[in-house]
This record gives C-alpha cells, sequence and structure tokens, in this order.
C-alpha cells in the first residue's frame, strides 16, 4: 500500500483529538494489557488494548458519545435512530439516556438476548427485523419519516473519530508500537486508528481482520473499488455482514490500513478460550478477530511490537458456553 496516498475524507486526525477531548469524561481509558503467553507463541512482543473493560462492553461507546455530544439542539429533540447487531445500539441507548436523547434502536432477530435486555434497561425503543440489513434498510425508512437522525455504526464522521481515539491511548502509552490489528466490520474503528496513529508514526501499520464469511473489505481492495462480494453466516456477527458501497470508511482502509486479512470462525473461538484461559477475559466472537489475527499470522508478525485491540465483551453465559 502507497503510503503516500491519500483521498478526499471527512475525517482527519484533528478531528481524532477533538473527539478524545469531548469524550474524556464520559469513557473509560482502558488498559494495554501485556500478553505474556501469546507474545511466547507468536514470537511478538504483544500488548492487549482491551476495550471489553469500556463502560458498555465495548468500543462503540467511544463513537456513540462523540456523536451524541454533537447533535444539534433540534436534533436531540428528534432523537436518534440506528440499526445494528448490538454493541452500537447499546453505545447509542446508553450515551443517549445521559443526555436525554431518545433512541430507537433496529435489531436483527438474531440479536444477543443480554444485549437487548441492556439496551431496553438504558431506555432504548426497540423494533427487530430479520437480519441486519433489513434493520438497516427499516432505520433509513423511520428516520425519515420520524425526522430522527440516523447513526451507522462506520459510515459517520463522528463515529470514526470517536473509534480512533482507541489508537491515541495505544500509542500515549507505548510509542514503540509497529503494528496494530483491530478487528474490521465496517471500518469505523480501523479507520479512525489508522488516520491518527500514521498522523502520529507514518511507519506504523494497521491490520484489520475480517471474518472469512464476509470479506467484504478484502474483495474491494483486490478489486480497487467497491464490489458485489458473497457473504455468509458468522459467529461474529457485528463484523459480518453487507457494507455500505459509498461507507466514507472504504478510501481511509484503501489508503491507510496496510493489510486486511481473514480470519475463520474456528479461529475466532478459539481465540475465545484463549482469552479465558491466559487473561481471564470473557471476549465476544466480534470483539476477538484481532486475537485470532496474531495466532494465524504469528509468522509475519515475529520479533515486533504488536498490539491487538480487543472491541467487546458483551455475550450472554449461555451463547458464550455454547461458542466454547
Amino acid at each position: 500500500m502507497d503510503k503516500n496516498k491519500r483521498a478526499d475524507r471527512s475525517v482527519s486526525a484533528k478531528d481524532v483529538f477533538k473527539a478524545a477531548e469531548c469524550i474524556g469524561p464520559l469513557i473509560r481509558s482502558t488498559p494495554l494489557e501485556h500478553a505474556p503467553a501469546l507474545s511466547s507463541a507468536s514470537g511478538a512482543k504483544v500488548r492487549l488494548k482491551l476495550e471489553n473493560q469500556q463502560v458498555t462492553g465495548s468500543f462503540k461507546l467511544r463513537g456513540a458519545s462523540n456523536v451524541i455530544a454533537n447533535l444539534s439542539e433540534s436534533q436531540r429533540e428528534s432523537g436518534v435512530i440506528a440499526p445494528t447487531a448490538g454493541n452500537h445500539g447499546l453505545a447509542l441507548a446508553h450515551a443517549g439516556q445521559a443526555a436525554g436523547v431518545p433512541v430507537t434502536i433496529c435489531l436483527p432477530e438474531t440479536a444477543d438476548p443480554m444485549k437487548i435486555a441492556a439496551m431496553k434497561a438504558s431506555g432504548a425503543a426497540i423494533a427487530f427485523f430479520p437480519d441486519v440489513e433489513k434493520a438497516r434498510q427499516a432505520a433509513t425508512a423511520m428516520a425519515a419519516e420520524t425526522g430522527a437522525t440516523f447513526v451507522s455504526a462506520y459510515n459517520n464522521p463522528f463515529m470514526i473519530a470517536g473509534g480512533g481515539t482507541v489508537g491515541l491511548e495505544i500509542l500515549a502509552e507505548w510509542i514503540d508500537a509497529e503494528v496494530i490489528l483491530v478487528c474490521l466490520g465496517g471500518g469505523g474503528l480501523a479507520s479512525g486508528i489508522a488516520m491518527v496513529a500514521k498522523a502520529i508514526n507514518p511507519e506504523i501499520e494497521i491490520w484489520g481482520i475480517q471474518s472469512e464469511a464476509s470479506p467484504t473489505f478484502i474483495r474491494w481492495r483486490e478489486a480497487g473499488v467497491p464490489v458485489a462480494v458473497d457473504l455468509s453466516t458468522s459467529i461474529a456477527e457485528g463484523i459480518s455482514g453487507p457494507i455500505e458501497p459509498e461507507t466514507m470508511t472504504w478510501p481511509i482502509v484503501r489508503d491507510l490500513v496496510d493489510r486486511v486479512l481473514p480470519v475463520s470462525d474456528a479461529e475466532i473461538a478459539a481465540a475465545m478460550g484463549w482469552m479465558l484461559d491466559h487473561h481471564r477475559q470473557v471476549v465476544e466472537p466480534s470483539g476477538i478477530a484481532a486475537v485470532a489475527g496474531i495466532g494465524r499470522y504469528a509468522a509475519q508478525l515475529a520479533g515486533r511490537n504488536v498490539v491487538a485491540v480487543v472491541t467487546g465483551g458483551n455475550v450472554s453465559g449461555q451463547r458464550y458456553r455454547a461458542l466454547l
């Protein structure tokens, strides 16, 4: 990837710094934990950025808090609406309740019961649909009908900038990090981290780790443009499913994310067990892809300073036991 290549974008490193100032009182600065067993197994010096310990159990609160904080007064009164597999809605519900902003969430019928209960407890209105794509279509229509602000989990500049604060925290604590691996769904988190990390250190590498079931950015990068991609189901529903071809994350992932690599459901489940055994951390399937990536691509990471972003831990006990 040409590190000097740039595209017109509506998000910059400056926006990430502004987001950090804006959301600082609303979020938790999460641990950057040494991973001795993973370091030994991979030959790299590995640290884990534990966003599963964020206030709502995932990194999504960073972007959601930034979105809510930047609404106009009329937008606050009309509320927000979002489609999600779970964590985005949970974060918006939490941030909206704290700010007194009405929140409506459109969920797939397969959403994790724990996430549903948490959203309801935060006062969000909930509607169910057969899958995430139908939930997105419904949320778009409902926003047009009601005047509520539609909030994409990734195709939104404030979501991207909020997610980028993860990168700021990593480099503030470990400036010698050489590679950051991050789960890649719609690309919001990877875009924000890449934007600010490369502004601080142009030589750092950002690796996006996708589910083999939803290799959208892998195929888009191969083609050079957004193309139709065959998708299948995955246990990592939060990083699976269709991505809007016009998303603002595409040029950022194309230009600033050095590698986009797949992992399998079996590798994701194994990484969940690894986190429990070696770090006593419960992590959801969508949150562990970066750790799975270290296992699969260890030979290419050996000898380097590596960070894996663990993005979320919201999974019901029943589902967690079944997956392990």
